[in-house]
């Protein structure tokens, strides 16, 4: 009976410390646009992040290495761009269908200049991110997707 009370605390320990991580990089994300230092802000928690991690932290990372890209020699910008990108899908892919995760791809790609060919996306994410929207049980992320509607989105 021990070991099953201990096994529960930690797993709760562990989903606690998730979605404080969670809730902390959503507050930092906000902000990573406005400086490097910023972005490099929210990129460190993430540099340990793995392919194989939960799919909301690979696409955080993602989005992380794109603000990243933008203070790279222009000659690197390109590629580093392309890798984040591929990070970002690799989210999507395993989770489809995760607000947040596209939430992220929405804002990455909106943000993106053009010639990048990275916004084929948009008008999909912002439909379902929308339509999630009402049925979203984790008021920190509802708060998120409705500022960034209110602020940052370009319609």
């Amino acid at each position: 009976m021990k070991k099953v009370i201990f096994l529960f605390a930690i797993v709760s320990w562990t989903v606690l410390a998730q979605a404080q991580e969670l809730n902390n990089l959503r507050l930092l994300y906000k902000d990573a646009t406005k400086s490097e230092e910023q972005a490099r802000a929210f990129f460190e928690p993430l540099k340990n992040v793995s392919m194989s991690d939960k799919p909301v932290f690979v696409a955080y990372k993602g989005s992380g290495m794109m603000l990243l890209a933008r203070y790279e020699k222009l000659s690197e910008r390109k590629a580093k761009v392309k890798e984040a990108a591929e990070w970002i899908e690799q989210a999507v892919a395993k989770d489809p269908d995760n607000a947040e995760i596209r939430l992220i791809r929405l804002s990455v790609q909106e943000h993106l200049p053009k010639f990048l060919r990275y916004n084929q996306d948009i008008e999909d994410d912002r439909e379902f991110v929308q339509q999630a929207l009402p049925s979203l049980k984790d008021e920190g992320l509802k708060a998120m997707i409705n500022g960034y509607f209110d602020e940052f989105s370009k319609e």
